[in-house]
């Protein structure tokens, strides 16, 4: 799956660590993410770190976290499910622990690049919405597409590493060199190198997967993807 793809691409990362951009790559997305598996993750909110961003304000809706009987707490499952129905995105960061196929997905990574510790993180949504702003992030990152479709555009240009990250970003389109402007499909896939600048813009519903991978933090301590039989 992932691993035999990150093995095909016609990519020197030794030498090159520029945006790139492949069509129709990945012949399976539904492997790496369903609507079912959004269900799932929406009814269970106590196993997963959500995060909803209103659509029209575009600033995260802060839900109210509960106390539970016997366990942490966390949101409820009705207004999780009702930012759904609103049409806000769900953001689910944790989502490579839903079992034990998105962990060897995980578990392919890693094993491509020894030196990063990555997750797997769902953007969902079901109508047009706003998005963050251009901006930049301190991990590397893959991008699935899976559903729907979603107008990206990402900069050749980078924050440097020597600065702090800027939280409330002024930038726009003609302040910046694009090196990639496309609207990804189901199965294309793209990959943004840490702290450059990108912009993501969704048209309708759409699913899509995100693969951050960190560098550079040796306490992070690099999770455990195997899967232990028991009986």
């Amino acid at each position: 799956m992932i691993y035999s793809i990150l093995q095909s691409l016609d990519k020197d990362w030794s030498t090159d660590d520029t945006p790139h951009y492949w069509e129709g790559i990945v012949k399976d997305p539904e492997n790496y993410a369903t609507y079912k598996d959004v269900e799932h993750c929406l009814n269970n909110p106590q196993f997963f770190d959500l995060q909803f961003i209103d659509r029209v304000s575009n600033t995260f809706i802060p839900l109210p976290v509960h106390e539970r009987c016997w366990s942490r707490p966390h949101m409820e499952q009705r207004d999780v499910v009702e930012c759904w129905y609103d049409g806000h995105n769900v953001i689910i960061n944790n989502f490579d622990q839903i079992d034990r196929r998105r962990q060897q997905i995980m578990q392919g990574v890693e094993e491509t690049f020894p030196q990063i510790r990555a997750s797997m993180h769902i953007y969902a949504g079901t109508r047009d919405c706003k998005s963050f702003k251009i901006h930049e992030d301190f991990a590397n990152n893959f991008i699935i597409q899976v559903d729907g479709e979603t107008h990206w555009r990402v900069y050749n240009n980078r924050a440097s590493n020597i600065v702090g990250q800027v939280h409330e970003w002024s930038l726009t389109h003609d302040d910046l060199d694009c090196a990639i402007d496309v609207t990804m499909k189901p199965g294309d896939m793209l990959y943004i190198p840490a702290r450059c600048y990108h912009h993501a813009q969704p048209s309708g519903k759409r699913l899509s997967v995100s693969i951050p991978m960190q560098h550079g933090y040796p306490h992070l301590k690099q999770r455990d993807r195997k899967w232990y039989e028991i009986v």
